[in-house]
């Protein structure tokens, strides 16, 4: 990002002019005022905040950007505006000498030149014999010479017909040349060209300029894309493919869609759809979505949003969480940007693959060319960020064992410290993952919040907390157990009863209305089953020999605070208490299961049900019935 870019991406055109005039009304899309620059009485100096500009509409006639807006009001140059700005959007400028701004000036036109001899070259490759078979290529995927040419798409023939040679025939800056990467040094010693054998496709940035290119190969050569090597004009994590195709559009819509391919790019802009842009690979960056953030119109009545649609396979899948990940970071709800603090929040969505006839997912170009339709309302139906993260992690790990649980939870993790605790323990994506997951939810929030604090780095999309935001969090969280694993949410009374069982050998005499099978998970009935008949935890871990997962569970029993809520407590009677509520606890969560099955298999038999399955359902209700009576309450826990 130059300099003059990231002072606008810090500083408004409201900000800027309201320092010299007294707009009408600075918080509407185009604010008015008296002109500065020429005598009136009637307003026709306007301001576009959608556009960055100004204008005078009356006889100055005059206008611009913000770096303009300053010279003419204080009669200066354009170097000493854009000192003045960047002073005031708090960066610290060491201006160099006006011989090297022109030297680098100089340097990218000239990469720039030799990008563009080298596209006319490739272009005409394609349409030569040469080309045939990569234009056939691309004939099959809905692209003719024309579009071609159009989308900047040519051929890198291999053999004597090289780029090398062409560029030396035309007198072009061999030096030039091999910044830009377009000619290599080979094993030999000698030079080569970087692409040979491929389809080419230029790459320009957002003013239009060439910087680079992608080629893809031919057959089976690998690797199947290759890009030109970072260069000083061309940084594959800040670009964005098609940018200047959809700068325009938008702005218009406040909406870009980012999808992975050169590819996808064309088929989406072929068939009218101006507002997509690739990240060109597997992950979305910081760097890209800052540009985008610049772009996107800041609209508090019209809120901006990101959609990204990344490839179906596992990889593309893979990148999206990746993509999500820096999402996060760069416009989380906890932090503005650092480089556009005014803005509002910007929403990140990512949208579902759409999926063929034979249930396979498509690649965007593949469901954008075969039927756009379908595309579009993936994209108008995109999930929010935490749906799909919560979808992902879940289809990815067998979440009925404690291991699967504690793995989905932890992918899940990084994504929830970017809401506010007391917001999400609200909101119905939380509700639905404690009931996908038979977890509390204030077990599953807790537990979260804990292990947030006890990472030890700084949050994805917040702020790094003050000291006595973190004492105040560690005395709230100081009955938590750091050995306790994230899993312990499931049934959390379940590892409260266990953890009373293991760390006090009399509480296992008070637990009589608890059964094995009342356990969410083989390892905890294992557990149970052990230490009602050892009486302790050491005779249960006999029982079991040589099963490690008993082994491990009751080691970490052994050190779990038995509540979140409770202080521990060494008096015998209150920990019997504890017991025999946690037990009653676990019955009921048992009995609720019961319940739910109970009134599925009613409605699956159309609400008629056997006499046995009436004794059964009366029987779970006179028992819930029971263990609802206060009198099973534990004071204070």
């Amino acid at each position: 990002m130059t300099l003059v870019d990231e002072v606008k991406s810090r500083l408004t055109i409201v900000d800027v002019v309201s320092d010299y005039i007294a707009l009408d009304n600075p918080t509407s899309r185009t604010p008015k005022a008296l002109c500065p620059f020429h005598e009136e009485r009637t307003p026709s100096f306007s301001v576009s905040v959608e556009h960055g500009s100004w204008r005078c509409w009356g006889a100055c006639g005059v206008g611009g950007d913000m770096f303009e807006f300053v010279k003419r009001a204080d009669g200066i140059e354009f170097k000493e505006a854009l000192e003045k700005l960047a002073g005031k959007a708090g960066i610290d400028v060491d201006f160099r000498g006006q011989e090297d701004d022109d030297r680098r000036r100089t340097e990218s036109s000239a990469l720039h030149d030799v990008n563009l001899i080298a596209e006319q070259f490739f272009s005409r490759q394609l349409e030569g014999a040469q080309g045939a078979e990569a234009l056939s290529y691309l004939e099959s995927r809905d692209i003719d010479a024309t579009t071609a040419r159009r989308r900047g798409i040519g051929f890198a023939p291999g053999g004597v017909n090289s780029l090398l040679a062409y560029l030396r025939s035309v007198d072009a800056d061999a030096e030039a040349a091999v910044e830009a990467g377009l000619v290599v040094r080979g094993n030999d010693g000698g030079w080569r060209d970087m692409f040979a054998n491929r389809i080419t496709i230029s790459i320009r940035d957002q003013r239009g300029n060439i910087v680079g290119f992608g080629a893809r190969a031919m057959g089976d050569a690998q690797p199947k894309y290759l890009n030109t090597h970072e260069t000083s004009i061309f940084n594959k994590s800040k670009l964005l493919y098609g940018l200047h195709w959809a700068v325009d559009a938008i702005r218009a819509s406040a909406r870009a869609i980012v999808v992975e391919g050169y590819m996808d790019v064309i088929a989406a802009q072929e068939r009218g759809f101006k507002n997509v842009v690739a990240c060109m690979g597997t992950a979305v960056t910081a760097e890209q979505l800052q540009t985008l953030s610049v772009v996107l119109p800041d609209d508090a009545d019209k809120p901006s949003s990101v959609v990204l649609c990344l490839d179906a396979d596992e990889a593309g899948q893979a990148a999206t969480l990746r993509g999500l990940r820096t999402a996060i970071s760069e416009f989380g709800r906890h932090s503005a940007s650092q480089t556009n603090p005014r803005r509002s929040q910007i929403d990140i969505r990512v949208a579902s693959p759409v999926v063929s006839e034979h249930g396979e997912p498509k690649d965007p170009d593949e469901a954008i060319r075969n039927d756009s339709a379908e595309w579009v309302a993936s994209i108008d139906q995109a999930d929010e960020v935490m749906e799909f993260v919560i979808r992902a992690s879940i289809r990815s790990h067998d979440t009925g064992s404690d291991a699967g649980l504690d793995a989905a939870l932890n992918d899940i993790e990084p994504y929830f410290a970017s809401v506010p605790p007391r917001t999400i323990r609200d909101q119905r994506l939380l509700a639905d993952l404690g009931n996908r997951l038979d977890v509390d939810i204030d077990h599953l929030t807790n537990v979260l919040i804990r292990k947030r604090a006890g990472r030890g780095t700084r949050d994805i999309g917040s702020p790094r907390e003050s000291d006595q935001r973190r004492r105040n969090q560690t005395r709230r969280l100081r009955n938590v157990s750091s050995a306790m694993p994230i899993a312990a949410t499931r049934a959390s009374w379940e590892l409260d009863l266990l953890a009373c069982m293991v760390q006090y050998d009399y509480a296992i005499d008070h637990v009589a209305e608890v059964k094995p099978q009342h356990f969410t998970d083989p390892v905890r009935m294992r557990v149970f089953e052990g230490l009602k008949v050892g009486g302790n935890a050491d005779a249960c871990v006999a029982r079991f020999g040589g099963d490690d997962e008993v082994l491990a569970l009751v080691n970490r029993l052994k050190s779990v605070a038995l509540s979140p809520s409770v202080e521990v407590i060494e008096d015998q009677a209150a920990i019997i208490r504890i017991a025999e509520y946690c037990a009653n606890r676990t019955h009921m969560d048992y009995l609720k299961r019961t319940k739910k099955k109970e009134v599925q298999l009613a409605k699956e038999n159309g609400n008629l049900m056997r006499e046995d399955d009436v004794k059964s359902a009366v029987n779970t209700n006179r028992a819930m019935k029971e263990l609802a009576n206060p009198r099973h309450a534990v004071p204070n826990y």
